[in-house]
């Protein structure tokens, strides 16, 4: 039987602030070099919805450029489904936006109708996987860190995730699968994975 506590009766009305999210990506950037061991590895943000996804995208781009950071989401997920109801034009302008910059980044051509690409590539680039199998000896290629609202928190596994941090609330099966992205040992170097909540 659930016991309700102090948690269920505080409002988490704290944590939709400018306050909170800023503080979230000073905390990314001031630990950075220590828990991806200087860029080596990378890590993954976990957030509540699209809306908020793009908007600690928008963040990290704006205050911390060094780290090459692109977000995934599902574009076709319905308004109803995506958390928050999320405004079809934000959305739009958002998946515009962070494929736009990926090429940049990385000198692709993904665009609306090739998301599917871009989901593999980024996939393959996290994993070093083919076509990147020896990506950590070329850092300009790699990617630091990938925000998410749901995708990739199960079932996509790579010794390269060194770091979860979660911004959102997680239960039973959904936070041991999450916290399992981040247990795939390599070697000296990483022991374990490493959580921020």
């Amino acid at each position: 039987v659930y016991q309700k506590g102090i948690e269920d009766h505080l409002s988490t009305a704290q944590y939709n602030r400018d306050e909170h999210q800023n503080a979230v990506v000073q905390d990314i950037a001031d630990n950075w070099l220590t828990l991806s061991q200087d860029s080596k590895f990378h890590a993954i943000l976990a957030t509540n919805s699209i809306p908020e996804a793009i908007t600690y995208y928008r963040l990290l781009k704006a205050k911390h450029p060094q780290l090459k950071i692109t977000t995934l989401f599902d574009p076709h997920i319905s308004d109803d489904d995506s958390g928050g109801g999320t405004d079809p034009a934000l959305k739009t302008a958002g998946l515009v936006e962070i494929l736009t910059d990926y090429n940049a980044m990385y000198g692709q051509k993904f665009d609306l109708g090739t998301h599917a690409n871009f989901k593999t590539d980024l996939a393959a680039r996290l994993a070093h996987k083919k076509p990147y199998q020896r990506i950590e000896t070329e850092p300009s290629k790699q990617l630091d860190l990938l925000i998410v609202v749901n995708q990739m928190l199960t079932g996509f596994d790579s010794k390269w995730v060194n770091t979860l941090y979660l911004d959102k609330l997680l239960e039973y099966e959904n936070i041991i699968q999450a916290f399992s992205r981040t247990n795939r040992l390599a070697g000296p170097d990483k022991p374990f994975g490493t959580i921020r909540y």
